[in-house]
């Protein structure tokens, strides 16, 4: 009787051991293949950043990054590398509200100090740029965080947080590997979400931004599909800073050649010789001074004109655009980028473009004639759009060509840059108007803490960099993903463990 009674406590027990483990491991949490304390979603300058401060304060940190080693860290390596020492006043104005004056202060002085960080590692800054310019300043990021041996997994993209369905609280992430096989990764402490921006996800642009889509370049890293944006919106993240002013543009690409090569190759103005070109819409119409700065502008783009009047919704009347020029623009040297110091394309070794533009016009990147007449046609048959009203056209270069005989533009374009149009032969081209990246989506506060629709914190799910930041430009750039990478960082390392 006793050994019943012994068995029947002994089966009580365990039965009451399985049923503690069932309720401790809930049906959503999946079986851990990784673990670390504080887990870095994007290897660019702000996932680095994260994963330092996290473990100077003595966090265990693991990054995963989406690309492999050679395309790693997102638009810094794409980009100029520009460095300029920003106030904190500016700072605070940059962000439209959305941060207090003692919030800059702390941005400013981080930065700071993670540059002299950088410094430390090589940085070298001349005339506001770094050395080596973008893939320059992200090899100085990548020598740091090797140095401080954080371990970094390659193409290893994050595909979905694992959270508590009730409370939202994040215990981990869950990756895929490069050979498609599922990877899970308990973050003890919680996520830091580094992705960047989303400019390379054009369903999400159509959404955030355009109402009926338009065609755009894009000259920053196809990695920007907004990855960690979709993630943390699955389970509740509120968003903010969204609008047309979170786009940075960088000028025009060359749709055929752009399309063609997968990433955006820029038109480029003359460096020298004559300014020669004009740019007009499917009437045939000039719309926009030809040599207004758009890089990183908040103004009203001249090519989004929309007309949304009822009942027509005509949408971008200046859309499709694009660039025609003479012979002596052709002649004085090339029309896109060579040996260019900004761009995925250039960064990348991906195209350089001939001295001559003869490589180029052999490609059928754009077309030539020797009148305007079969310009137009030539022009229709390469694009597959309606041909451009080719009277209209004619009227267009000679208005524009009585401009320059008098030194006064319709458009306002500095008589500096007012060189005519010559006879033929012709040359012309669709361009697009190119995008760098965005910096609007995650709402945050001023810890890196992602916020609900309500502004309350997700439980330990923090952001920095390019996902979410919604400011102008000023601490949107290099040393604001610095910035911004460590002040998360920090405050993910200081949390308790699950």
């Amino acid at each position: 009787m006793k050994k019943i009674i012994a068995t029947l406590i002994c089966l009580a027990l365990t039965l009451g051991m399985i049923s503690a483990l069932a309720e401790e491991t809930p049906a959503w949490m999946p079986n851990w293949d990784r673990d670390a304390d504080v887990v870095v979603v994007g290897f660019g300058p702000a996932g680095a950043m994260a994963a330092k401060a996290a473990q100077e304060n003595g966090a265990s940190t693991l990054i995963l990054e989406k690309a492999s080693k050679e395309y790693a860290g997102g638009s810094a390596p794409a980009s100029m590398g520009f460095i300029k020492p920003y106030t904190a006043e500016e700072i605070c104005s940059s962000a439209m509200g959305r941060m207090t004056m003692e919030e800059a202060q702390r941005m400013f002085d981080k930065e700071n100090e993670l540059l002299d960080w950088m410094t430390q590692n090589g940085l070298n800054i001349v005339n506001s740029t770094s050395e080596g310019n973008g893939p320059g300043f992200y090899d100085v990021v990548v020598k740091g965080i090797e140095a401080l041996g954080i371990e970094v997994l390659y193409e290893t993209p994050a595909v979905k947080l694992i959270c508590d369905p009730e409370t939202k609280e994040v215990y981990g992430v869950q990756c895929q590997q490069a050979d498609g096989s599922d990877l899970y990764v308990r973050a003890n402490k919680g996520v830091v979400l580094c992705t960047g921006g989303y400019a390379a996800n054009k369903d999400l642009m159509t959404r955030f931004h355009f109402a009926d889509m338009i065609d755009y370049a894009l000259a920053g890293a196809p990695t920007q599909t907004g990855d960690g944006l979709l993630m943390a919106v699955e389970i509740g993240a509120g968003l903010d800073g969204v609008s047309n002013q979170q786009i940075e543009w960088y000028g025009y690409s060359y749709k055929v050649a752009s399309d063609e090569m997968g990433t955006a190759i820029l038109h480029m103005g003359p460096s020298l010789g004559p300014d020669s070109r004009i740019f007009v819409n499917t009437n045939g119409e000039r719309f926009m001074d030809e040599e207004m700065y758009i890089v990183h502008s908040k103004c009203q783009m001249p090519f989004l004109a929309y007309d949304g009047t009822f009942p027509i919704y005509n949408g971008y009347f200046n859309l499709s655009m694009y660039v025609i020029f003479d012979q002596a623009m052709f002649e004085a040297g090339p029309v896109g980028p060579r040996d260019y110091w900004c761009g995925y394309a250039s960064m990348y070794d991906i195209y350089n473009w001939s001295e001559d533009n003869q490589a180029e016009l052999d490609r059928g990147w754009f077309v030539k004639a020797d009148t305007i007449d079969e310009l137009v046609e030539k022009l229709a048959a390469q694009s597959g759009n309606d041909p451009i009203d080719v009277e209209n056209l004619k009227k267009t270069i000679e208005a524009y060509n009585a401009g320059c005989a008098e030194q006064s533009d319709a458009f306002g374009r500095s008589e500096f840059y007012l060189d005519p149009i010559g006879d033929g032969p012709y040359y012309a081209a669709q361009i697009l108007p190119t995008v760098v990246y965005t910096i609007g989506g995650l709402s945050g506060g001023p810890n890196g803490e992602t916020l609900d629709w309500e502004g309350n914190p997700i439980p330990r799910l923090y952001h920095a960099g390019d996902v979410g930041q919604p400011t102008k430009i000023l601490i949107a750039a290099l040393q604001g993903a610095l910035a911004t990478g460590d002040i998360a960082g920090t405050a993910c390392s200081q949390l308790a463990s699950h």
